[in-house]
């Protein structure tokens, strides 16, 4: 006895080809004496049911006595970060480092997606990310802790190599690494005890140990210092790891030839701000051929330049903004027939730079360090407690003998504000100094190209907010390592997505990290899609502006995605 069925051939969850009933019609021989065109009808009613799902339509229908299924949400917005990950290469370069190890390439592979996806969608821990891998939609199935920490090992050891195809995958010009900007911040651990053995500044990749150093955020944990190049489209090029303990001052020599060998430069300019303008620096610029435009103090420049700067003759401009340049010759340490320190005249450009704005914040800013320094040299256990050189500077601490009033060695202090001291700088409000190799250089073009700087900072900060790159609870050196590549990639995905829909960093990272899929059963989702997606629709030309979604067309959508990022251009801003 045979029956009538209208049947939908689909793939489950895990790809396999099946089918499922859609309508049941009853026995074939009843139908077909009702009406002898019973299978035309049925054949015309399977053919309207096709073309009803091509065109994406259709109605749900659900009972609302049932109890709770326990069906969660799935996130589908890590796709958007997969698809930018696959245009990276980091999938081919993961096999392809592997390959002949005896390693699983495909796991390598896998574990590496995961990880980077999981820091954009949602920044956790190693282990957080392995539990959570469930809650991605077509996330990477039966993920195992320690094949995740083995693979670390693995990701510590192809940091340069993911580094330098990700540069490939973005399409960058050799032009765009003409000029880079450096800096460097740390991140801290919540580990009580510094690393031993550390190797200091020249250690290799991947050495890099957790020590005390000077925090960027003042904290007392052990830290590592974290060296970044952006280029000049203020997307992020390379980093590199250094003991906690090592001067950020000194670690530019340090990068410079791995920096360019890795990327293929035969000359680059280096924009940093003053902290970098040591002499060494420049002397390691000048050293190997390569150049700088980095930011002086007018306050510590020496006499023959302050001169110079207080001179109103050469300025052009007006009374809000004006400029002056001129180039002068300096001298810096290069190494020469085996001899270090041998001083090298080089011609530098020192471009002026005063703003009535400028001037009139440092005014308010110095009127506010006098205050905090009064009530300070007021309370002298709060002087002798606090660690705050900016106001302490202008605080002159003398011991005296308070029946004699002669100098003496003792605890009785008589501490007061010298106001001298902030009248002698207050000459100098509103002047900025940007001091350059390239003498040819327009003075305004100068001065544009360092005013970029503020890009790297954001960049640190974005990394250390929006996808909580610290504190870092890794504790080997090559899972250190291992951590901050997977970490670079996320804020370099991050930084292209940026470019890619216009969308500010936070408002982005919201949107993809609740796009959610929610299983209803017969491979139908329910989708809660966050506002921003339109306008992520719209920049990437791959959309899904669906309440609910078949599982083939989400997988469609998936593809979709990394067609979209195949092509996409990310070295032309189009924010402002």
């Amino acid at each position: 006895m045979e029956y009538a069925y209208i049947v939908e051939a689909y793939r489950d969850e895990r790809g396999r080809s099946r089918q499922r009933v859609i309508e049941r019609h009853g026995r074939l021989d009843v139908l077909l004496a009702e009406d002898p065109d019973a299978l035309a009808t049925l054949k015309a009613r399977a053919k309207e049911l096709t073309v009803q799902r091509q065109a994406r339509r259709g109605t749900i229908t659900f009972d609302t006595t049932e109890p709770s299924d326990g069906a969660v949400g799935l996130n589908a917005g890590w796709w958007l970060a997969e698809a930018v990950l696959e245009r990276l290469g980091a999938e081919k370069t993961a096999k392809a480092f592997v390959k002949g190890t005896g390693a699983d390439a495909g796991e390598v592979a896998r574990v590496l997606s995961l990880l980077v996806c999981s820091r954009v969608v949602w920044p956790c821990s190693k282990k957080a990310a392995v539990e959570r891998a469930t809650h991605l939609l077509g996330g990477p199935a039966n993920m195992d802790l320690t094949r995740v920490y083995r693979v670390l090992d693995q990701i510590a050891a192809m940091a340069v190599p993911l580094q330098q195809a990700a540069s490939t995958g973005v399409g960058r010009s050799k032009a765009s690494l003409g000029t880079v900007d450096y800096d460097v911040t740390n991140y801290f651990f919540h580990i009580d005890q510094n690393d031993e053995a550390p190797e200091g500044k020249t250690a290799p990749r991947g050495r890099a140990s957790r020590q005390r150093g000077h925090s960027k955020e003042n904290r007392p944990d052990p830290i590592i210092q974290l060296g970044l190049f952006l280029d000049a489209d203020g997307i992020p090029v390379s980093y590199r790891l250094f003991d906690g303990n090592v001067p950020d001052t000194s670690t530019l020599p340090n990068v410079l030839s791995e920096f360019k060998s890795a990327f293929g430069c035969e000359r680059i300019v280096v924009v940093a701000d003053k902290a970098m303008n040591t002499q060494n620096n420049l002397g390691a610029l000048a050293q190997h051929g390569d150049g700088w435009i980095v930011s002086a103090s007018a306050r510590g420049a020496d006499k023959t330049l302050k001169t110079w700067l207080l001179d109103p003759v050469g300025w052009t401009g007006n009374d809000q903004n004006r400029t002056k340049s001129m180039v002068v010759t300096r001298g810096v340490p290069v190494t020469m027939y085996g001899v270090d320190n041998v001083p090298k005249a080089v011609q530098e450009k020192v471009v002026a730079r005063w703003s009535a704005h400028a001037a009139e914040r440092d005014a308010h800013t110095r009127d506010d360090i006098l205050t905090r320094a009064e009530a300070l040299a007021a309370d002298e256990a709060r002087y002798r407690a606090s660690n705050k050189r900016g106001v302490k500077k202008y605080i002159t601490a003398d011991t005296i003998d308070p029946a004699t009033g002669e100098l003496i060695t003792g605890r009785e202090t008589s501490l007061s504000v010298d106001r001298a001291r902030a009248e002698a700088e207050a000459v100098f409000d509103g002047y900025q100094l940007v001091r350059t190799s390239e003498t040819g250089l327009p003075d305004q073009a100068i001065l544009d190209r360092y005013r970029q700087l503020w890009r790297i900072e954001q960049t640190f900060r974005d990394s250390k907010t929006d996808l909580n790159t610290r504190p870092v609870y890794v504790r080997t050196r090559a899972h250190i390592e291992a951590h901050f590549a997977i970490c670079f990639l996320a804020l370099l995905i991050t930084r292209l997505l940026e470019r890619w829909t216009c969308l500010p960093a936070g408002q982005l990272l919201d949107a993809v990290r609740h796009l959610d899929a929610i299983p209803v059963g017969d491979a139908v989702y329910r989708l809660l899609r966050p506002t921003a997606w339109d306008t992520i629709d719209h920049a990437v030309g791959a959309g899904l502006d669906q309440s609910w979604a078949t599982l083939p067309e989400l997988r469609a959508w998936r593809r979709d995605l990394a067609q979209a990022a195949k092509t996409a251009t990310f070295t032309t801003s189009t924010n402002t």
